[in-house]
């Protein structure tokens, strides 16, 4: 093993994950068109579940591993599925339908300001002053590239509390994945964790009254498809174990690429064009993950490679 090996792979996972991450916002923007919130986010969940089960299937078969290990950590997987599975996308879904995209991306772009905050509170981390001063050039990028007149438009209602919810759950998820540290198979814990959330999304969408609906054409069954499988069960599976190799702060950090890559996906796949505001938020994302990657303190796994 090379001396860089843990981070180069470091790097590629998270980048990856952060990619799969932005192509959920045209997805999903897409598929809403289509079916209900809840049970939008339910089904893809559960096809992002099932996704997995014939690679937990073959290894059970060939590598004699059990789908249910006798010494599962069930009530962080329960937590985790119902935090960052149910919690923050079905808060996400429900913010969206009284609030717009651009103003839920940045308030969802709040993630790592609060896993940063939360470390500092609840378990006394210091937080590097270079870290946060990253922390907070990245997210004036993300305003950028979203837009300012999306944060100046209309007061905050209850459709932005609901998405602030949502990155509420996913920074204590984030937190609670990194602290329980989780030596298990990162496959097992997407597809037990995905699976617990979209049950509890099921039943809310159930118990709310929401008309049951699946896609009905073919444009918006390949949205769901991709929202449901790479980017779900593969940016769930790598930021998992980005987590494993990396820290919580530094790797909450990246999520700040996500509204980049959702515009840039939109170029491509709408012809949307990219302004020189945008664009200036883009570097200026970019400066402040590295910044931020300076003054944060290097994790053991990435020490242990260095």
């Amino acid at each position: 093993m090379t001396s860089n090996a843990h981070p180069a792979r470091y790097g590629y996972v998270i980048l990856a994950s952060t990619l799969l991450f932005g192509s959920t916002f045209p997805a999903t923007k897409a598929v809403l068109q289509e079916m209900t919130p809840l049970w939008a986010v339910s089904l893809r969940f559960l096809v992002a579940a099932l996704s997995i089960y014939p690679f937990l299937l073959l290894k059970r078969i060939f590598l004699k591993r059990p789908i249910i290990p006798p010494a599962m950590p069930w009530r962080v997987i329960a937590a985790v599925g119902l935090l960052q599975t149910a919690g923050s996308t079905g808060f996400l879904n429900l913010g969206l339908r009284t609030t717009s995209a651009p103003k839920a991306s940045i308030l969802m772009a709040c993630t790592p300001l609060l896993v940063a905050l939360l470390s500092a509170i609840v378990f006394k981390e210091k937080i590097r002053l270079l870290a946060l001063l990253g922390l907070l050039i990245s997210f004036v990028g993300v305003v950028l590239c979203i837009g300012p007149a999306a944060v100046a438009a209309g007061k905050f209602g209850l459709g932005d509390a609901l998405v602030l919810c949502g990155a509420l759950c996913w920074s204590v998820a984030t937190l609670l994945v990194k602290r329980a540290n989780l030596r298990i198979d990162i496959f097992l814990l997407s597809f037990w964790q995905m699976a617990i959330g979209a049950l509890v999304l099921a039943a809310l969408a159930a118990a709310a009254g929401e008309k049951f609906a699946a896609p009905v054409s073919a444009p918006i069954w390949l949205a769901f498809l991709w929202l449901a499988v790479p980017a779900t069960t593969g940016a769930m599976a790598l930021w998992f174990l980005a987590l494993r190799l990396g820290g919580a702060v530094q790797t909450c950090g990246y999520l700040f690429l996500s509204p980049l890559f959702a515009s840039i996906i939109s170029f491509f796949a709408f012809g949307y064009v990219l302004s020189p505001v945008e664009l200036a938020g883009g570097v200026l994302i970019g400066l402040g993950i590295y910044l931020g990657a300076k003054g944060a303190p290097k994790p053991a796994a990435l020490a242990a490679a260095a």
